[in-house]
């Protein structure tokens, strides 16, 4: 009987200790989802840099067509261009300051970023097209839309 008193309690803590280590959560699984929203922003953030870069020389371009062709151009649509200049520049700005603040705030700023982006770029391809019967008699206006 001297004999099994120290298996058991050897027994007892080796299983307490094992049901201790077991149930423990490993942060392991919350380091690897981290690092790929981590990775998933920086990502993201460089393709809206890509997708800003071509609608602001979309925007350049266009400015340059309203400055050859003033007499044409109304007033409402190069005050709708500076508003489109504005707005992707704060965007721009918002997106470079994002700071990752959880991956469940990072889906929400990404889907409503997404959403405003794609609008901003719409308005865009719409002022264009509108303004190009009266500023580009060649037809190129298509060539320009698809960069």
């Amino acid at each position: 009987m001297k004999n099994e008193r120290p298996i058991l309690v050897f027994t007892s803590i080796s299983l307490l200790a094992l049901a201790i280590f077991t149930s423990y959560h490993t942060p392991q699984v919350d380091r690897v989802s981290e690092t790929e929203y981590l990775i998933e922003i920086e990502n993201y953030k460089r393709e809206v840099a890509a997708r800003i870069a071509i609608d602001s020389r979309r925007m350049t371009e266009l400015n340059a067509r309203f400055v050859i062709k003033k007499s044409k151009i109304e007033k409402d649509d190069e005050d709708e261009l500076a508003m489109l200049k504005e707005k992707i520049n704060e965007m721009r700005i918002t997106m470079d300051n994002y700071d990752a603040n959880g991956l469940e705030d990072w889906g929400f700023f990404k889907e409503k970023f997404e959403n405003d982006l794609t609008e901003l770029h719409e308005s865009l391809i719409n002022l264009i097209i509108k303004t190009s019967y009266s500023i580009n008699s060649d037809n190129s206006i298509q060539d320009f839309v698809r960069q």
